[in-house]
């Protein structure tokens, strides 16, 4: 399953990420990933999410974050939740890629059972419209 969180910078897509996760973490049976840029939410996230800072390693494309985030998937069979904070930036994808690269993710969610939360800096009218369902407030 894959649930989207799209606004402008300032909206408040991190904090509701991080309370949507903080909050799960208190009845899931699996392990919940958080994928951000950097460690600027270390200290917000409950201790046992494990937070991936992306700006660590030198990814150059979609095709390699995609890569990045199936390798992390690939590691730990009990993951269940990912949750990717800024995608487009992450990702380093434009705003009409974001359908190509939310088709693998869905590919990945459906064939392994895994939940995606993503946020994404842009504004919902800018989501393709067949991920308009998987828009939450």
């Amino acid at each position: 399953m894959i649930q989207l969180i799209a606004g402008r910078q300032g909206a408040g897509k991190t904090k509701a990420l991080i309370d949507m996760a903080n909050t799960l973490v208190k009845t899931n049976n699996g392990h919940i990933v958080y994928v951000d840029a950097d460690e600027s939410q270390i200290f917000r996230l409950d201790y046992s999410i494990r937070l991936v800072q992306i700006a660590e390693y030198p990814l150059k494309t979609s095709g390699e974050f995609f890569g990045f985030v199936c390798g992390i998937l690939s590691q730990d069979y009990d993951i269940n939740t990912v949750f990717i904070d800024g995608l487009l930036k992450n990702a380093k994808i434009e705003v009409d890629e974001i359908g190509t690269l939310l088709d693998r993710v869905k590919e990945v969610a459906d064939r392994y059972n895994i939940h995606f939360i993503i946020s994404l800096c842009c504004d919902e009218a800018d989501i393709p419209e067949e991920y308009k369902e998987c828009l939450i407030d």
